[in-house]
């Protein structure tokens, strides 16, 4: 009888087992799911962000975002969360303050604003602008990594691809075929990475075509005069596309010629 009620009890104890590990995986299921959602809205808050600081020609908020940009798709990208990667997501946020709001309004309103900052002696505002005017003369370029590798193109605006075969020559899209860089050849893909896929920049080109970039990481944008790149770029041949090399903080930034 003592060993009938005992495995009675064993019995008992793994259907309880069964019954707990069945509600984890209901409610780790639910959670997945919820994920999926907030990263979703997530991107689409941050290309909402990103459009609205573009059609308001705000360097300052664009770079903002551009940083949290990138700190999203690292983390999409790893699959697997820490708590630091959670809070340099928060430290990013934090910088973008409603006090910063000012940067939003039109150069016609905010030059009003800043005869009236002179007054009050609001030099945060004074600052900004001067911030601006050091842009002039400079060219911006959007920076990038993949596969370890740097590169650098002439900003302008542009829009992401998610999860694209990699590394394709070029890619279709609504029966105009785009073409791709780096192309076939650029890593070379063993059993363990027949399936790669990466997202790509698209961009337009001086003919209003077109072109996608591969990537891993966007890099913060630089902005440099002509006269500067002249004076540090090393000219290349090897390859069409590549016009050559800047070194930067010790990292080889290859200059790409957008057609």
């Amino acid at each position: 009888m003592a060993a009938a009620s005992k495995k009675k009890l064993s019995t008992d104890n793994f259907f309880t087992e069964k019954v707990r590990l069945e509600k984890d995986l209901m409610d780790f299921e639910k959670k997945i799911l919820e994920a999926n959602d907030h990263l979703t809205s997530m991107e689409d808050s941050l290309a909402k962000m990103h459009l609205i600081a573009e059609e308001n020609h705000s360097y300052y908020f664009l770079k903002r975002v551009k940083k949290l940009q990138t700190i999203y798709f690292n983390l999409q990208r790893k699959k697997g969360y820490t708590k630091d990667d959670f809070d340099s997501f928060y430290h990013h946020l934090g910088k973008i303050v409603n006090e910063d709001k000012i940067e939003f309004l039109d150069s016609a309103l905010r030059n009003r604003i800043t005869k009236v900052a002179s007054k009050l002696g609001e030099s945060q505002i004074i600052t900004q602008k001067k911030k601006e005017i050091d842009m002039t003369g400079k060219i911006r370029f959007l920076a990038f990594e993949v596969e370890g590798v740097h590169f650098l193109i002439p900003k302008s605006s542009y829009r992401i691809l998610k999860n694209i075969p990699a590394f394709k020559s070029k890619l279709s899209i609504k029966k105009t075929i785009v073409p791709l860089f780096p192309g076939p050849g650029f890593v070379l893909l063993d059993d363990t990475k027949r399936n790669l896929k990466k997202n790509i920049i698209l961009i337009k080109n001086t003919k209003g075509k077109e072109e996608g970039y591969y990537f891993d990481t966007l890099e913060e944008d630089w902005a440099i005069s002509k006269q500067s790149i002249d004076l540090i770029l090393k000219k290349e041949k090897s390859n069409g596309k590549v016009i050559g090399k800047i070194r930067r903080k010790g990292i080889n930034y290859h200059l790409l010629h957008v057609d």
